[in-house]
């Protein structure tokens, strides 16, 4: 037989038999190459998806995650399009394209009846302030397509935020809510016009024409909604439903749309379990109150920080309490209208810094944090004002985190203030001023140290202060011996810091992040382009 043949009968013969056999071989390896992930049952595998997507606050990630998902594998993408919770984040955002509505229709028909998180952000980053409402890109009737859009699933509404420069699209979405029958899965809601002008002092709202109060959802009465937050928005206040909330946000609203204190009441009244409570600029329209002993109820009356002043508004179950002002004869009557004796978490904060963009420094914080030390102990000498102590405000030694922006005073002041807070574990400086550092500074006698202001203090953190006192801080609070110290500083740094500023943060043992404009944009930007 010829070499020729002999090729032949081995290819034609010899040769299947052997490929069989490593086609055979082959496979088996394959089988049991497979990762253990592919043997979980579907179910398993998509509760797995569900983590995987959700268990982040991040809400950019859990739209994308369910598309990588879904591109893995033809089983992968068979799972994740058959679970509808993987499909519930729906974010819009300025400027609106047609491939971000195509991705808003398909994640509400793939998430099929789960209760959905919606995010609309129309905010415009390059808007001139200065010009007419009426110019911005984003319309009203560009609000209403949205709200089309969206309304056929207002029963499924889980969480819904909406961001704004102007007020149309919040009146819009007022105007079209208002006629909803049901809601019954709302638990949280939060709109705002970015405009924290119009709670300057003096400041009413704009525009006027569309300034008449509309009750939110037509004053529906909701089952499960426990968190709201309106910020630069207001609504008709006695006709909303406003309960059994447990937190509750009033910002940057202007004077002339604020609640009446008996309207104010009657909210708070409803939300006896209320944990989180935020005012920033004004709360209720104090007008109506007169000093004691006052024979005048004149507006300029009502701003005499010297008046003595029961309070009327009991907050048993509040923890946190965030509050900012720009009038401090306004906040010092409204603080003394609280009882919160259980507070734990409390923010104060310079309404102008970052915010009033035609008040260049903070409001002087001095009666505020006077305020704070005479309502603990009346005996802390004060010349501004008093206040009753037959019932207790708060309690400054159950406080157990502080967080100081924008707040101005002196360091006398602020060692009042933190000579109370012997229970404070956690302390945030965020552009406040240095002689809040040098009040937290250990005490000397016959040189030795004594024991420092705040005591129990393990956190510190910081930003847009003095980074030379901010090191010196850390250092001289180092422990003694075995006792106890900080054991977390961090310094965050909005621009570029000296030579010996960095090393002598690094040196004390402070943590530095940078914050730049580039890592600001990163995390804000726009969501990439989905493919489907």
């Amino acid at each position: 037989m010829s070499s020729t043949k002999v090729a032949e009968h081995v290819a034609l013969e010899s040769l299947p038999p052997v490929t069989e056999n490593a086609r055979r071989l082959f496979g088996s390896l394959a089988y049991l190459l497979r990762p253990p992930l592919h043997y979980l049952p579907s179910e398993l595998l998509s509760e797995i998806f569900l983590i995987a997507t959700h268990d982040t606050e991040d809400r950019y990630h859990a739209l994308l995650t369910p598309i990588s998902l879904s591109h893995v594998s033809s089983r992968w993408r068979h799972v994740a399009l058959s679970t509808g919770g993987l499909w519930t984040n729906i974010i819009l955002t300025f400027p609106v394209s047609r491939a971000q509505i195509s991705c808003a229709v398909s994640w509400l028909r793939r998430s099929q009846s789960h209760p959905l998180d919606i995010f609309l952000d129309f905010r415009d980053p390059s808007w001139d302030w200065e010009l007419a409402e009426s110019s911005h890109a984003f319309r009203w009737q560009d609000m209403e397509a949205i709200l089309r859009l969206l309304m056929t699933h207002v029963h499924r509404w889980n969480r819904f935020e909406l961001l704004t420069d102007t007020w149309a699209p919040i009146y819009t979405f007022l105007c079209y809510t208002r006629r909803v029958e049901s809601a019954p899965w709302l638990e949280s809601i939060s709109l705002s016009r970015c405009n924290a002008c119009f709670a300057s002092k003096g400041a009413t709202f704009a525009p006027v024409e569309m300034r008449e109060p509309i009750p939110l959802f037509g004053g529906l009465a909701f089952q499960k909604l426990r968190e709201v937050s309106l910020s630069g928005v207001h609504i008709d206040w006695a006709l909303s439903s406003l309960s059994n909330l447990t937190t509750l946000e009033f910002r940057y609203l202007a004077s002339d749309v604020t609640p009446s204190l008996e309207e104010f009441v009657g909210i708070l009244t409803e939300c006896p379990n209320l944990q989180k409570l935020s005012i920033i600029g004004r709360g209720p329209n104090l007008t109506a109150i007169r000093s004691q002993g006052s024979p005048s109820s004149d507006e300029h009356d009502t701003n005499d920080i010297h008046a003595k002043i029961q309070p009327t508004i009991h907050l048993p179950h509040l923890k946190h309490f965030v509050f900012g002002f720009a009038d401090t004869d306004y906040a010092a009557k409204l603080l003394s209208l609280f009882s919160a004796p259980l507070m734990e978490e409390l923010t104060l904060e310079g309404f102008s810094v970052g915010l009033d963009l035609h008040e260049p420094h903070a409001p002087d914080a001095t009666p505020i944090l006077e305020w704070f030390s005479v309502n603990r102990q009346s005996n802390v000498p004060h010349t501004d004002f008093t206040v009753s102590s037959s019932t207790s405000l708060i309690s400054l030694d159950r406080i157990r985190s502080l967080r100081l922006i924008g707040i101005k005073s002196d360091k006398m002041t602020f060692a009042r203030l933190f000579d109370e807070l012997q229970g404070l574990t956690h302390l945030g400086l965020f552009s406040t001023e240095t002689s809040a550092l040098l009040a937290l500074m250990p005490p000397t006698s016959n040189g030795h140290r004594l024991q420092p202001p705040c005591p129990l203090l393990k956190k510190l953190e910081s930003r847009d202060v003095d980074p030379d006192a901010f090191a010196d801080l850390v250092l001289a609070r180092q422990p003694i011996d075995s006792g106890a110290g900080l054991e977390k500083t961090c310094y965050e740094a909005t621009h570029d810091l000296s030579s010996e500023d960095h090393a002598k943060l690094i040196s004390a043992g402070v943590n530095i992040v940078f914050l730049n404009s580039e890592s600001y944009e990163a995390e804000h930007s726009d969501p990439p382009d989905i493919e489907l």
